[in-house]
């Protein structure tokens, strides 16, 4: 879940590219509405929210038992404080930091990242 348009879609184009299917969130409740809708094999969340807080989505990710990673430019501390032990990039990050992350954590490009 992006919430700046630009950054999703500067996320979503070499995810297109190597062949995933992606469904970008603007805040939580397109978010929770595609988990509802939509086969997420990994969820990528922006740490800072401009529209609500992450908490919620993330307890909603684990109990489904869905990976996903903090994309940020906040520090790896400052996650882990609220997150412990979750998967962090930095932003901002190559193409194929991007695609080797996702790639590590979806074995099914049939089913949707969200960003």
């Amino acid at each position: 879940m992006e919430t700046n348009y630009l950054i999703a879609s500067v996320i979503e184009a070499p995810l297109l590219s190597a062949g995933y299917q992606v469904a970008i969130a603007a805040d939580p409740d397109e978010a929770f509405a595609l988990l509802d809708t939509r086969d997420i094999g990994l969820a990528l969340i922006d740490f800072r929210l401009q529209h609500g807080e992450p908490e919620g989505l993330v307890a909603l990710l684990r109990q489904r038992g869905i990976p996903f990673i903090f994309c940020t430019a906040a520090s790896v501390e400052e996650v882990f404080e609220h997150f412990p032990n979750t998967r962090v990039m930095l932003k901002p990050f190559s193409d194929q930091e991007l695609l080797t992350a996702v790639a590590a954590l979806v074995s099914d490009r049939g089913s949707y990242v969200g960003a």
